[in-house]
C-alpha cells in the first residue's frame, strides 16, 4: 500500500472514529441528563405526598388530585410501606401495561415518618417521545458537514502526496538504473527534494561519463595515435595477432601504405601543411574502409598507415589494392610534390594459422618492390595455393545456403566458459556452422556475409532463434546457460524482437534465464539506442546480456553503466601474449575500472595458454573463454 493510501487510511479512520465517539458519548451525556431530571421531578412528588400527609389528609381526599399528579409525573405505581406492612399498593393502576424491565423503580423514605417507605415505578424519560427529522436536523446536518471537511481534506492530501509518490517512483527508477529517472516529472514535492535529486543525477551522470572518459582516455594513450586519432601501432599488432589466430577468418588482407615524401613536405611548408596531410590521408583510407565487414585501420609509423580487411580472397586483394590506389591519387598535395610518386602500397594476402613474423616479412618484401617500382602504386605479393577459398560465386554460395535451409542442416557448436577456479562451466557460447560442397565445416564468418548478400540473412536468423528456443527446452531448468550472438539487424528488426520476446515469455523464468545475448561492442556503438532499447527488453524478461569484442577499438564505455550490462568479454587482440605486454595489462585493467559501480563482470576471451591465464588472474578476470580450457565442439540438437 502506497504512503498516501495509508496516510489516507489512518486518517479517514480517526476522523469517522471520534465522530462516532462524540455521538456515543452525547448519547449517554443526554441519557444521564434525562434521568437525573426525571429523579428531581418523582423528588417533587415524594415531597408533595410526604406535606399532605403532614396535613393527615385521609384516603379520598388523595383520590381526587394524586392520579393525575402521578400520571403527569410518568409513574405507574406507587406503594406505601410502614414495618413491612403495605399500606397502600398500586394506588394508581395506569389504564396501560407497561412490563417491570421497561420501569425504573424509586424507593423514599419519608424524613418525617421514618417509618413509613415509599416504593415508586416509573415510565422511562421521553418514552412516550417520538423523533422526528426536525430535531436531528442539526446533528445530522454537523455529521454530513464534518464528512464533506473529511472529503475535501482526503481529496487535498492526496493533490499533495502526489508529489511525494512521483518522487519516491523517481527514487525507485534510479534504484533500478532506469534512464527516464533523469528528468524529473510535473508535480514532484518538495521542491527542494527534487532539486536536490536532480542536482545529484546530474552529478552522477558527469561523474560516471568523465570515469568513462577517463578509461577511454588512458586506452587512447596507449592504442591511439596522437595526431590522428586512429590506431597506434600496439593496436595493430594486437589486431594482427588475433586474426591470424582465429579459425573463424580464413583469409585476410593486409595493405600497407608509404608515404615516402611525407616528411619532405614538412621541411618544405612546415608541421601545419604536413598535419593537415595525414588528415586528409586519414579521411580517404577511412572512408575506403567503410566498403568492408570489420576492417582496421592505423598508423603505425610517422608515414606509414595499414588497412587490415578479414574474410578476403587472394583475388579479392587485387581489387581492393587497385581501388585504394585509385582513392589515394585524389590527395591534395602541394604544387611541388606530384601525386605520382608520393606513396607505394604493399599487399599481403594470407591465411588463418600464419605465423604474424612471416606476414610482416612478405609485407616489407611487397612494400620494397612497390617503392622501386618508382611510381605511386601497389604490388601484392604471390601466395601459394591454399585448399582453403573464399572465392566462391554468388550462384554456388545461394544454392549451397538455400540448401542448409531447406534440409535444416544448420550445426551449431559450442565452447564453454569457465570461471576462475577453471573447473566450474559458467555458460556456453554457441556458434553456427554449416558444410560446405567439400564436407568441410564454413564458420559463420565466411557463410553469414555470403547469406546477406544473397538475400537469407534474415532466414538464417530465424532458423537460429528456433534452435535456441528448442535448445532452451531441450537442456531444462538444471542445465548451464547458453550464449548466442545476435546480430543488430536481428535486434533492430522490431517485428522479429516481438515474436522473439512473446516466445520467450512462454517459457519459464529460469529458462529465460539460461539464456545469455551477446552483441559486439562496435555494433552497440554506432546502433546506439535501438539496440539498447532491444537490449533492456531481453533484460526485462530475465535474459542476461553480454557484450563481446570489448577493446577491439577504443570507444567511450559509458554503455556499462547506462543499462545493466551482466558480462564484458574482451577482444582476443588484448589477451594474446597479455603476460607479456604490460600495455594491454593497463588496458584490462582500465576496462575493469569501468565495470566498478555495475554488475558487470570481466571475461577474457582467446585464452591460449596457462601464463595468459595466470596473469588475467591476478589482473581480477571473473571468468575465461578459450583453447586452454575448451575447443568448440558439435551440439546435437
Amino acid at each position: 500500500m502506497k504512503f498516501t493510501d495509508k496516510f489516507t487510511f489512518i486518517t479517514t479512520t480517526v476522523v469517522l472514529t471520534c465522530i462516532a465517539l462524540i455521538l456515543v458519548g452525547g448519547l449517554f451525556s443526554l441519557r444521564s441528563l434525562s434521568l437525573k431530571f426525571h429523579h428531581h421531578r418523582i423528588d417533587g412528588v415524594v415531597q408533595v405526598i410526604e406535606r399532605q400527609l403532614d396535613k393527615h389528609v385521609d384516603k379520598e381526599a388523595f383520590d381526587v388530585w394524586l392520579p393525575d399528579l402521578l400520571d403527569a409525573s410518568g409513574i405507574v405505581r406507587l406503594q406505601v410501606k410502614r414495618k413491612d406492612k403495605v399500606l397502600f399498593q398500586n394506588y394508581y393502576e395506569s389504564r396501560e401495561f407497561f412490563p417491570n424491565d421497561l420501569l425504573l423503580r424509586y424507593q423514599y423514605t419519608l424524613a418525617r415518618y421514618p417509618n413509613t417507605l415509599l416504593i415508586i415505578h416509573t415510565r422511562q424519560p421521553y418514552q412516550a417521545l417520538t423523533f422526528s427529522i426536525g430535531p436531528l436536523w442539526g446533528v445530522g446536518s454537523a455529521i454530513v458537514f464534518s464528512l464533506l471537511l473529511l472529503a475535501f481534506s482526503l481529496r487535498w492530501i492526496k493533490k499533495q502526496f502526489r508529489g511525494a509518490e512521483l518522487l519516491e517512483l523517481r527514487a525507485k527508477y534510479i534504484l533500478q538504473n532506469n534512464p527516464t529517472a533523469r528528468f524529473a516529472m510535473h508535480g514532484e514535492w518538495p521542491k527542494s527534494a527534487s532539486k536536490a535529486l536532480d542536482m545529484l543525477s546530474l552529478q552522477l551522470d558527469e561523474s560516471k561519463k568523465e570515469r568513462s572518459y577517463f578509461d577511454a582516455h588512458i586506452r587512447g594513450q596507449a592504442f591511439l595515435d596522437e595526431t590522428t586519432g586512429i590506431a597506434n601501432r600496439l593496436a595493430f599488432d594486437n589486431q594482427l595477432d588475433a586474426i591470424a589466430a582465429d579459425a573463424v577468418v580464413l583469409s585476410s588482407t593486409l595493405l600497407q601504405i608509404k608515404f615516402s615524401e611525407l616528411e619532405a613536405v614538412q621541411e618544405s611548408f612546415g608541421k601545419t601543411k604536413r598535419h593537415a596531410l595525414l588528415l586528409q590521408i586519414t579521411e580517404l583510407i577511412s572512408e575506403f574502409s567503410t566498403r568492408y565487414q570489420e576492417p582496421f585501420y592505423g598508423r603505425v609509423a610517422k608515414s606509414e598507415f595499414v588497412l587490415l580487411i578479414p574474410q578476403m580472397s587472394y583475388e579479392e586483394s587485387e581489387v581492393a589494392a587497385k581501388q585504394l590506389t585509385k582513392l589515394l591519387l585524389q590527395l591534395q598535395l602541394p604544387d611541388t610534390f606530384p601525386i605520382e610518386e608520393f606513396f607505394h602500397i604493399g599487399v599481403v594476402h594470407f591465411y588463418y594459422g600464419e605465423k604474424t613474423l612471416v606476414i610482416m616479412d612478405d609485407m616489407s618484401r611487397a612494400q620494397l618492390v612497390a617503392k622501386h617500382q618508382k611510381l605511386s602504386g601497389w604490388f601484392l605479393a604471390d601466395q601459394e595455393t591454399k585448399q582453403i577459398s573464399l572465392l566462391k560465386g554468388t550462384v554456388r554460395w545461394r544454392t549451397l545456403l538455400e540448401s542448409i535451409l531447406e534440409k535444416d542442416r544448420l550445426l551449431l557448436y559450442r565452447q564453454r566458459l569457465m570461471l576462475r577456479d577453471g573447473m566450474t562451466e559458467l555458460y556456453s557460447e554457441l556458434w553456427p556452422r554449416i558444410i560446405g560442397y567439400d564436407d568441410e565445416i564454413i564458420a559463420a564468418g565466411v557463410f553469414l556475409p555470403m547469406a546477406e548478400k544473397c538475400g537469407l540473412q534474415a532466414r538464417f536468423d530465424l532458423l537460429m532463434l528456433e534452435k535456441i528456443l528448442a535448445l532452451l527446452v531441450l537442456r531444462g531448468e538444471t542445465s548451464t546457460p547458453i550464449a548466442v550472438n545476435l546480430s543488430s539487424a536481428i535486434l533492430m528488426d522490431k517485428a522479429r524482437m516481438q515474436w522473439f520476446i512473446y516466445e520467450l515469455m512462454q517459457l519459464s523464468r529460469t529458462l529465460r534465464h539460461n539464456l545469455v545475448v551477446e552483441v559486439s561492442e562496435h555494433l552497440l556503438v554506432e546502433h546506439y539506442f535501438p539496440l539498447r532499447n532491444a537490449l533492456i527488453s531481453l533484460q526485462k524478461v530475465g535474459c542476461k546480456i553480454a557484450i563481446d569484442n570489448v577493446g577491439k577499438s577504443v570507444v567511450n564505455t559509458s554503455y556499462i553503466l547506462d543499462f545493466s550490462i551482466d558480462y564484458l568479454k574482451l577482444h582476443p587482440g588484448l589477451v594474446r601474449d597479455i603476460n607479456l605486454r604490460k600495455t594491454n595489462q593497463t588496458a584490462v585493467q582500465s576496462l575493469m575500472a569501468s565495470c566498478l559501480n555495475s554488475s558487470a563482470s570481466v571475461i577474457a576471451v582467446g585464452i591460449e595458454n596457462s601464463e595468459e591465464w595466470k596473469c588475467l588472474v591476478k589482473l581480477g578476470v571473473f571468468a575465461g573463454q578459450g583453447s586452454l580450457f575448451s575447443t568448440a565442439q558439435p551440439l546435437s540438437i
